[in-house]
């Protein structure tokens, strides 16, 4: 990981306080301090995986009528100011957006810029702490504090190449924390974000498809033939990459003994077509960049990739849900065979219950037996 610079700002907005209070780190920003390098790399590292764990993500661009908080990157890339200087200015512009709010925030803000072969990116994260009892060299007793990276806050990152370029209709990634739901009309408009792709009405439509395609298949291969198509798409989504069609193809072709009488990538753009009914709908992306398109447009165009929304998925393949008395969960394929939905009294019948849950019933019976 090419690591350029990465600082931290203290920042709390507690309640009933009418404006956020920001502590500035006095340090420059650069990883070339040896006694810092290896801290400044495992915590880029950590908060990157967290992002591309994350299942709930958003993606879009800078909103062209907000252009405060971009137009500060732009100054930052054209030299004309440090890194520690720029993170300054952006984190007092992101705290201004919570003054006169009743939104809390509390913790760290990690600013950070990597330089990679095939892309720069900018990221943003809000860390969030404990305090805890650790032991010091003394073997006493004393406080200390540490980030929390399992309650991570929000996670930004901005390509900034794709961005460049101005080709790329989602180079901003958004991911919201848990207990964060409250901070993101505030930051997203800080920022001056326009979401772009619609991942979950996206990943549905993709998933009608699927089911569609799968019906031309024989019966015994279709179930299969969707969990590989699942299982697939989450493991990009893990990675953070795309679901690229004619890869994904290739990868069917490889995981399955299916010969399907269409090509799947094909049937699937053709009718992706279809739903679109665009006047121009043999028009790609890059297409329709070069025509000037707006980024909208280029963003609803019909692709030959997904990025998926990761829960429309496992619910594609798998039925589950729980009360506080209740916790259910089973294979798709199981309805209509051992398990039956009655829809008029909205009531299941299990005619194959799981051994384990046998036995439990089967002690119980007993016991009320005796």
């Amino acid at each position: 990981m090419a690591l350029r610079h990465f600082i931290t700002h203290k920042i709390a907005k507690l309640e009933k306080e009418p404006a956020a209070t920001v502590t500035y780190s006095e340090l420059s920003g650069d990883v070339d301090d040896e006694s810092l390098a290896d801290y400044y790399q495992r915590c880029a590292s950590q908060l990157k995986g967290t992002l591309l764990q994350r299942s709930g993500k958003r993606y879009g661009v800078f909103n062209p009528e907000n252009p405060s908080f971009s137009a500060l990157i732009r100054n930052w890339q054209k030299d004309s100011m440090p890194f520690a200087s720029w993170a300054k200015k952006a984190v007092a512009h992101l705290s201004a957006s919570l003054d006169s709010t009743d939104l809390l925030l509390d913790g760290y803000l990690a600013l950070f810029h990597e330089e990679l072969a095939d892309a720069d990116k900018l990221y943003i994260f809000h860390l969030r702490y404990k305090d805890s009892v650790t032991v010091d060299a003394n073997l006493n007793l004393s406080e200390t504090r540490y980030l929390d990276f399992s309650s991570t806050g929000f996670g930004l990152v901005i390509n900034l190449t794709d961005w460049a370029q101005d080709g790329d209709a989602k180079y901003i990634t958004f991911s919201f924390g848990r207990g964060d739901r409250p901070l993101q009309n505030s930051m997203l408009d800080a920022i001056g974000f326009t979401d772009t792709l619609n991942t979950t009405a996206e990943t549905e439509e993709f998933l009608e498809i699927v089911d569609s395609y799968s019906r031309t298949l024989p019966e015994d291969q279709a179930f299969e033939y969707k969990s590989k198509v699942v299982d697939y798409c989450i493991e990009q989504d893990l990675k953070g990459e795309p679901v690229v069609f004619d890869e994904l193809e290739h990868h069917l072709d490889n995981e399955t003994n299916v010969k399907p009488a269409e090509a799947f990538s094909h049937y699937l753009i053709e009718k992706k077509k279809e739903r679109r009914q665009q006047p121009a709908p043999n028009a790609t992306p890059e297409e329709l960049v070069a025509a000037g398109a707006p980024v909208a447009d280029v963003a609803d165009a019909v692709k030959a990739e997904l990025i998926p929304d990761r829960k429309k998925l496992k619910g594609f393949i798998r039925f589950s849900g729980k009360n506080k008395d209740l916790s259910l969960s089973f294979s798709a394929a199981l309805l209509g065979n051992d398990i039956e939905y009655n829809p008029a009294n909205k009531s299941l019948l299990i005619h194959k219950v799981p051994e384990s849950l046998l036995k439990q019933l089967s002690g119980k019976s007993s016991d009320q037996d005796d």
